[in-house]
């Protein structure tokens, strides 16, 4: 069984993991990216050469594909896919739970609203049906999915009385367990939806890999990594982010990776940079 961290440029945010099992059978978390400014005709479309790549197949086929929350850098590539590609690959099942579009009409805004409402088409079109998405069963909190070893048990759901962060706190967790490891994935989730997190599950938290809410900055508070006492943290964050880059060099910006990196229970642990160049493939379980 294999991971595949996604990463087509130590600039780019996006988060994204493609896991693969022995058998061949695919799951996909987020795979979505925010080019740098001006760089998009060089990026946009990486995702579907990555999985011709992964899966060997010039038409890919995806099992399971798992959608945190809208934001671009998590439902990009997708978008992109399927207004370009929809012909040329195959979802077997889709996994996410996106707030009402009256929830994201009222509390979304400029660019969140455009990707709530162009992923909205996009799932539509991939099924050639209006109402596919109106039409989609969400997640719920204790749903679980097999897929040949791969487990996923779902965790929390979005909240629509958390106003503050409000696309973040959106953010579906799930626990992800496989070859005898367990993953929390915690997406962009913020301090009011990670409090709630807490609260429902306290110890339950705990993981064997935890990915950082944020690209590993301004996300959950101290409270749920402690709960998740990870001996290894996988941070999505492009370059920029992690050197706190500003109009004044490193350091000047207003990212906070260091941080997160500081907190008690993320410092304890091994900690996984992805922003290289290029996919990463890792195979499971992980050295830990």
């Amino acid at each position: 069984m294999k991971v595949h961290l996604l990463s087509p440029h130590p600039g780019v945010l996006t988060m994204g993991f493609v896991f693969v099992t022995d058998s061949g059978k695919t799951l996909v978390i987020d795979g979505g990216m925010d080019d740098p400014p001006g760089a998009e005709k060089k990026y946009a479309g990486y995702l579907f050469s990555e999985l011709q790549r992964i899966t060997g197949k010039g038409r890919p086929y995806i099992d399971a594909w798992i959608f945190t929350h809208i934001h671009s850098d998590h439902v990009g590539e997708f978008c992109r896919m399927t207004e370009t590609l929809n012909s040329e690959f195959g979802v077997r099942n889709f996994y996410f739970h996106f707030p009402s579009e009256e929830f994201a009409e009222k509390y979304f805004s400029g660019e969140d609203l455009f990707w709530f409402r162009r992923f909205r088409k996009a799932y539509n079109a991939f099924f050639y049906d209006d109402m596919a998405f109106a039409r989609h069963t969400p997640v719920c909190v204790g749903q679980r999915i097999e897929l040949d070893g791969l487990e996923v048990e779902f965790l929390r759901v979005p909240n629509e009385n958390i106003l503050p962060n409000p696309v973040n706190n959106t953010s579906i967790v799930f626990r992800l367990k496989a070859a005898g490891q367990s993953w929390l994935f915690l997406g962009d989730l913020g301090i009011e939806g990670g409090n709630e997190l807490a609260s429902m599950y306290g110890k339950g938290l705990a993981c064997d890999i935890c990915q950082l809410s944020h690209h590993g900055q301004k996300g959950v508070g101290e409270n749920v990594y402690d709960l998740a006492a990870p001996t290894l943290c996988i941070n999505n964050a492009p370059q920029w982010s992690w050197e706190n880059l500003g109009r004044g060099g490193p350091g000047t910006g207003p990212f906070r990776c260091a941080e997160t990196a500081a907190m008690p229970a993320v410092a304890r642990a091994k900690q996984m940079l992805v922003f290289q160049d290029g996919t990463r493939e890792l195979t499971l379980p992980l050295e830990i």
